[in-house]
């Protein structure tokens, strides 16, 4: 005679914890961005030096132009031969201001989403702390994707040299943040109304 026995069965569904993980690699993301300098760099083959980062701009070898009252005097190049001449990113580039903005304020955003998803994860009751992540992340994506066209359209037209150049990794990884930080929000927003952990009973005969 067979006998019935009831089996429980649970099995998770983790949108959220990869949200929370997806986050977290935006924020870091963001903090590589921000500190590497290599946003633009020349070919190191070439006299003429330069690297740009979201901060700062340098460049070495070439004739640098060097403002006296409203005269430019343009020194030779041996005189900077070893010498990296360093400005500020906004100097000159107006445009970088609004960059950098774009920049920090969804770094800012991304870290209080963090914090919302964290306490949404812990407190179920709490899950619908979600959207309010999920639409912050989506505002914040909005801003990142607006800096990374704006910086190369706009460094374009104010070409500082003529040579050989190439976006480096610090302007790569702002795109990859942008994309870690979209798909976080993405997973915050789907399926709010269901339970991360599900429980149900199955009837077995042996």
């Amino acid at each position: 005679m067979a006998k019935e026995v009831i089996v429980d069965i649970s099995w998770l569904r983790p949108l959220k914890l990869i949200g929370l993980a997806n986050l977290l690699c935006g924020i870091i993301a963001f903090i590589l961005s921000m500190a590497l300098e290599d946003w633009v760099i020349s070919d190191e083959h070439e006299e003429f030096k330069y690297y740009m980062s979201l901060w700062k701009k340098c460049q070495k070898g070439g004739d640098n132009d060097v403002q006296t009252g409203d005269v430019a005097v343009t020194t030779p190049a041996d005189q900077h031969e070893d010498t990296w001449t360093c400005t500020g990113a906004t100097e000159n580039a107006g445009y970088m201001s609004v960059v950098q903005a774009f920049i920090v304020i969804p770094f800012i955003i991304a870290i209080l989403a963090f914090v919302i998803g964290c306490i949404a994860y812990c407190k179920r009751e709490w899950r619908r702390l979600y959207r309010i992540a999920g639409i912050i992340l989506i505002v914040a994506a909005v801003l990142v994707l607006l800096a990374v066209i704006i910086f190369p359209c706009m460094f374009l037209q104010e070409l500082p040299f003529y040579a050989f150049f190439w976006f480096g990794w610090g302007y790569g990884i702002a795109w990859a943040a942008m994309c870690f930080i979209l798909t976080a929000a993405v997973l915050f927003l789907i399926s709010q109304d269901k339970k991360e952990i599900y429980h149900t009973q199955k009837t077995m005969n042996i």
